[in-house]
């Protein structure tokens, strides 16, 4: 099992491996793409076509249940601070993102990614990934 950290210090990190301007890696901006959403700065439509139905649907559910995220968020950037990726079998990442709502709330999402089936996409192409788990945590 291969366990990989990516430590943000900024909104748009800028990976060691990537040249300026190159897009992040897929669990990066999909970590990026459900924050954006569950804090209200973007329509959950974003993902159309890069996340099953049954996710689609249930990213609607977190959405909503998650209402105090956009609240607490109001006025402030959110930020991912950490995101950690573990490949599971063949094709399939599993990532878990820490994410700073504002500098005092620290909240968590999890979610898997699956490589499309003959995508001919690059490596680092987003296109080439599907959503295919979410869940976003709250403080206990």
């Amino acid at each position: 099992m291969t366990v990989t950290t990516t430590t943000i210090t900024r909104r748009r990190p800028a990976a060691p491996h990537r040249t300026p301007g190159a897009p992040p890696p897929p669990h990066i901006w999909f970590a990026d793409r459900l924050l954006d959403i569950l804090t209200g700065r973007r329509p959950l439509a974003c993902l159309a076509g890069l996340i099953t139905d049954e996710d689609y649907d249930r990213l609607w559910d977190l959405t909503n249940a998650r209402a105090d995220w956009r609240h607490r968020a109001r006025g402030h950037m959110p930020s991912l601070r950490r995101c950690r990726w573990t490949a599971v079998g063949q094709g399939a990442l599993e990532v878990t993102a820490v994410v700073a709502l504002t500098r005092d709330c620290v909240r968590a999402i999890a979610f898997r990614l699956e490589r499309a089936i003959a995508s001919g996409h690059g490596p680092h192409s987003v296109r080439g990934w599907t959503c295919t788990a979410i869940e976003a945590v709250e403080a206990g």
